[in-house]
């Protein structure tokens, strides 16, 4: 598996959309399901933005990426984390309720799916 290849980063940001419900399902105590979908949702983009930074060096692609990570997974993470006995639902940093947050990493997070997307389309049609 070549993590430069964007075919493959697209792939497993899609995949981790599956594991991220199917941990939502599986396990019981949802804390427990948010801290691992939360350290995917940080170490799948980490490890890509590895590779793009020593590799292809997309910047539009690294922009992505790096936004992601700073206004959506990383708080969001931490969030969670530092408010451990704390309903989610009732969380908010700087004024943003935890909820709105949340929609934003959605969106963020299909941003930089769509950004390896459109990645792997120019990939391709380079070859």
């Amino acid at each position: 598996m070549n993590l430069k290849s964007y075919r493959v980063q697209t792939a497993l940001l899609g995949v981790w959309i599956l594991v991220v419900l199917a941990l939502f399902k599986i396990v019981s105590e949802k804390q427990v399901a948010a801290l691992l979908a939360g350290a995917g949702f940080i170490l799948l983009p980490l490890l890509i933005l590895y590779f793009e930074v020593t590799g292809k060096k997309n910047k539009i692609h690294i922009s992505v990426i790096l936004f992601f990570l700073i206004t959506s997974a990383i708080p969001i993470f931490l969030l969670r984390v530092l408010n451990w006995d704390t309903d989610f639902a009732t969380l908010s940093l700087v004024g943003i309720p935890a909820r709105a947050l949340h929609g934003v990493s959605n969106f963020t997070y299909l941003a930089m799916l769509a950004s390896s997307v459109v990645c792997a389309w120019r990939e391709d049609s380079r070859k």
